[in-house]
């Protein structure tokens, strides 16, 4: 019985520990979009396009990363990691 709960128990951590990498790696993907919108933003000579895009990287690059810690965050803790 200690053996199975020894296995289970690294099971958990493998899966606890995946789920962070990839929550981080949506993170930085999120944060790169976010800066690739901002940087357009600041090329295009666009006046309605600009501040759309500056805005809107704004919302992508925050709420992106925001998102993805809050719904990893629920999934912890549907899984007992917290």
């Amino acid at each position: 019985m200690e053996r199975r709960r020894a296995d289970e128990a690294v099971d958990a951590r493998r899966a606890t520990r995946h789920d962070v990498a990839w929550t981080a790696v949506q993170c930085v993907c999120w944060v790169a979009l976010g800066l690739f919108l901002i940087a357009w933003s600041l090329h295009t000579t666009d006046a309605v396009l600009g501040p759309a895009a500056f805005y809107g990287g704004l919302g992508v690059g925050n709420g992106g990363w925001i998102f993805t810690v809050l719904a990893a965050y629920v999934r912890g803790e549907k899984r007992g990691d917290w």
